[in-house]
Formats: C-alpha cells, structure tokens, sequence
C-alpha cells in the first residue's frame, strides 16, 4: 500500500480535521496538555519546544488558541518571568515563616540570602 516503514503514521492521521467529528486524536491532545503544563510553570517558548522535540511555531499556535479558547492555564498574572519567580519565592517564604521557620533556615532552603527573609517578614506584617 504505502513505501513506509511498519509504524511510521503520515502527519495527517493525526490531524482534527481528518476525523470523523473532528475529534483531536490522542497523540495531540497530550502534546497541548503538556504544552499548556510547561507554560503554566513559566516555560519558555523555546524550552517547551526543546522538551517536547517540536517545533517553536507549533507552540506559539497551541498557546495562543488556548488563550482563545479561554484555557487558564495559558493566562499568566505577569509577563515578565523574574517577577513570576519573585512572587514565588514571597509565597514560599510566607509559607515557612508560618510553618514557624527562622529567617536563617529559610535563606539556606530557598537559597536566598537572609536579609531579604527578614525584608519579606517587615512586608508581611511577620517581623
């Protein structure tokens, strides 16, 4: 029928628009679940399409239709990466101030340096 090796699947089986339906095939649901994962933990575009072996446009097309589709995962609070990670770390350091941590403990743990522990603790009302 086909010159192709046994296993090989042409890209078109796995297309929505060749279905009866227009079912997603599952191969491609898992790809944007993972995709919408990746992007939801601050990944970047290049590092999901390094991870998941696929091209950058295809990760950008999958993003930007969730956002269409209103998928929460693909909204962001921030845009910007560094102050994601910093709001991270604020609430992680509210955490264990509550779980009755010292700020010299938390410091090592979250590999910051004490004062902004103590910082951190004047803002949260903590110190």
């Amino acid at each position: 029928m086909t010159d192709r090796p046994h296993g090989h699947v042409p890209f078109y089986r796995f297309s929505s628009f060749n279905k009866k339906g227009g079912k997603t095939h599952p191969r491609v649901a898992r790809t944007r679940n993972r995709i919408l994962d990746l992007w939801e933990g601050m990944a970047s575009y290049s590092t999901i399409a390094e991870e998941l072996d696929i091209s950058i446009s295809t990760v950008v097309e999958c993003i930007a239709r969730a956002k269409r589709l209103k998928d929460p995962r693909a909204d962001r609070p921030y845009r910007h990466r560094k102050i994601q990670i910093a709001e991270k770390r604020r609430r992680e350091i509210r955490r264990l101030l509550d779980d009755g941590c010292r700020p010299r403990e938390i410091a090592k743990r979250l590999g910051v340096s004490k004062r902004l522990v103590l910082i951190r603790m004047k803002e949260g009302g903590n110190g």
